[in-house]
């Protein structure tokens, strides 16, 4: 399973690619972004590929200009929630749990259009919610700056 826009492409999270998912985890310049921050073995990056990799959690890589850069996610998903077409996964919602102090990654998921969801904590893992509504507006306002 491959996507493929602006320049970026997801692929699916694969056995092969755990360890490379493994050593970015246990990196302290990662590691310090994440809710958990303990060593990982490859004992337990097996055991958590065995958990993750089904038809309810769709991991994937992202390459950017053909480097693998990152790890992106959408899980849990119960299939009968979504009705409509939220790109090719067919979302409604997309909801992010960013640690309070990755700036980064608050504004990346900013940029995308996600909202702090209004009862979410200042302080620890706060949550952002990116509607298909919110999805659709950033999409186009970045397809108007890309002509």
């Amino acid at each position: 399973m491959t996507y493929e826009k602006y320049g970026i492409t997801l692929k699916r999270l694969t056995k092969d690619k755990i360890e490379l998912v493994r050593n970015w985890r246990n990196d302290p310049k990662i590691s310090q972004y994440m809710e958990f921050r303990d060593y990982i073995t490859p004992k337990m990056q097996t055991k958590w590929f065995a958990k993750i990799d089904n038809d309810q959690n769709y991991y994937f890589i992202i390459e950017y200009k053909g480097k693998e850069i990152g790890l992106t996610n959408v899980k849990d998903m119960n299939h009968e929630y979504f009705s409509s077409l939220f790109d090719e996964l067919r979302l409604e919602r997309m909801i992010a749990h960013i640690m309070s102090d990755n700036q980064r990654a608050i504004d990346f998921n900013l940029i995308l259009g996600y909202k702090k969801d209004a009862s979410s904590p200042d302080t620890g893992k706060m949550i952002y919610i990116l509607t298909k509504e919110d999805y659709l507006k950033q999409r186009n306002r970045f397809a108007k700056l890309l002509k």
